[in-house]
């Protein structure tokens, strides 16, 4: 099956789901959300697939969101972000074993998006900015408790809501990624974690996962309904304006209350 932005390419056990707007870092848009979110659903339709390589084309990853997409209104902007989450949800539980490659710009969804994979390699590359608070907005795609996860809530609080920027080697210090590597070693060493991955036996190792996915995400829908109701309010918000309009200043902002 083709899609507009993203690709799968290979055959038999290992394939790849490759983000296709390299001039652009692979940003995301409606379009992108459509994409991936059926490329899984075809991935996992695969009987014979074990590893799903996820990796952008081009100098990134993911640079977040697309700049030129038309602005949302409120409900659509609660409706992308439901989109958003299906996406992520379908990308955490995938059957086959899913490795990420990191490199360029990880920012936003581009992010967090790794955060739903099973093994993370980062190369020396990386940018990784989860910037959604310093814009006015809250981080949705049910994506705060996969953060936490791998990084713990202090780490999280630190990344999520002061939007720095981290490269390889302080990701794998906060445990976000598995490896951090020359970027011309990631593709090579995924391929090699995917031959290990596929040596083991099919059904323990998938069912593995999704063991240890229902234990960690056991909590994880507790809180995701309110991702929908905080867009609405974010896209509201004069404040979340401001934020928006003086994320590139550097001047301190003013807010007002609302």
């Amino acid at each position: 099956m083709e899609f507009e932005t993203v690709r799968i390419e290979g055959e038999g056990e290992i394939r790849h789901l490759v983000l296709n707007r390299p001039q652009i870092h692979n940003a995301v848009n409606a379009q992108f959300v459509a994409d991936v979110t059926q490329a899984c659903i075809e991935l996992d339709r695969l009987q014979d697939v074990r590893v799903v390589i996820f990796r952008g084309a081009g100098k990134s990853l993911c640079s977040g969101a697309d700049l030129k997409a038309p602005e949302l209104n409120t409900t659509a902007s609660i409706d992308f972000s439901k989109a958003g989450a299906r996406m992520f949800d379908l990308l955490t539980h995938l059957s086959p074993i899913t490795i990420a490659c990191l490199h360029g710009y990880c920012i936003g969804g581009g992010a967090v998006l790794p955060a739903a994979c099973d093994f993370r390699l980062a190369g020396q590359s990386t940018q990784l900015t989860i910037n959604e608070v310093s814009i006015g907005y809250n981080l949705t795609w049910h994506s705060i408790p996969a953060v936490i996860q791998l990084v713990g809530p202090a780490r999280a609080k630190e990344m999520i809501l002061l939007g720095h920027t981290f490269g390889a080697e302080q990701l794998l210090d906060y445990g976000f990624v598995n490896e951090a590597l020359d970027d011309a070693a990631l593709l090579p060493r995924a391929l090699e974690l995917a031959a290990e991955i596929c040596n083991q036996p099919p059904w323990p190792t998938f069912s593995t996962k999704a063991s240890i996915n229902a234990y960690t995400k056991a909590l994880d829908r507790s809180v995701q309904h309110l991702d929908h109701i905080s867009t609405a309010l974010m896209n509201r918000s004069a404040n979340s304006a401001t934020a928006r309009e003086t994320y590139f200043d550097k001047t301190p902002r003013k807010y007002i209350d609302e």
